[in-house]
């Protein structure tokens, strides 16, 4: 929950480094935590160990660019940005695709989400990408909004994960 006082703390938004992976994997699981009251158990566990699972993040620094959100030198925001050529069983060879944003439950609410969503459109842009692309499932029901708000429009329902339903989200420049 936001407070008053987390408003008027001076968000530093930069790019993520290879010596933040574990501040990164601490994050996310964090993050994604609340998810845990709408997987059954064993789809909670699976999620977990992924999200857990540092060589994870180490493909993920070395295909992508990271961007973080810290205040006091505490991560509480982050998000990948994966460029064309890194194609998926969900994105196309032609498709930049975000991945792993998460943001620390106390610190929601002042844009953070958002802000890191608009670096990565922002180096989508500017890299010459034609188009950016995520996934995102019916229990983040936040981030779905946020993103369509962003202009992201929903390209198809792809088959479910975790035991949910998931959708394919393209913005195209």
């Amino acid at each position: 929950m936001t407070t008053p006082e987390m408003t008027h703390q001076k968000l530093i938004y930069r790019e993520a480094s290879q010596l933040d992976i574990p501040k990164i994997m601490r994050l996310t699981q964090l993050a994604y935590r609340e998810y845990k009251t709408v997987l059954t158990n064993q789809n909670w566990a699976r999620m977990k160990a992924g999200l857990a699972n540092e060589s994870r993040y180490i493909d993920l620094m070395s295909r992508a660019t990271g961007f973080v959100c810290e205040v006091d030198d505490q991560l509480i925001g982050v998000i990948f940005l994966i460029p064309k050529g890194n194609p998926t069983t969900i994105f196309p060879p032609e498709w930049s695709y975000i991945r792993l944003l998460g943001v620390d439950p106390k610190y929601r609410g002042l844009g953070i989400a958002r802000k890191l969503t608009e670096r990565c459109i922002d180096l989508a842009r500017t890299n010459g990408e034609t188009a950016i692309a995520l996934h995102t499932s019916e229990f983040m029901d936040t981030a779905r909004a946020m993103y369509e708000r962003l202009g992201f429009r929903q390209v198809k329902e792809l088959e479910s994960m975790f035991d949910k339903r998931y959708w394919l989200y393209k913005l195209s420049f």
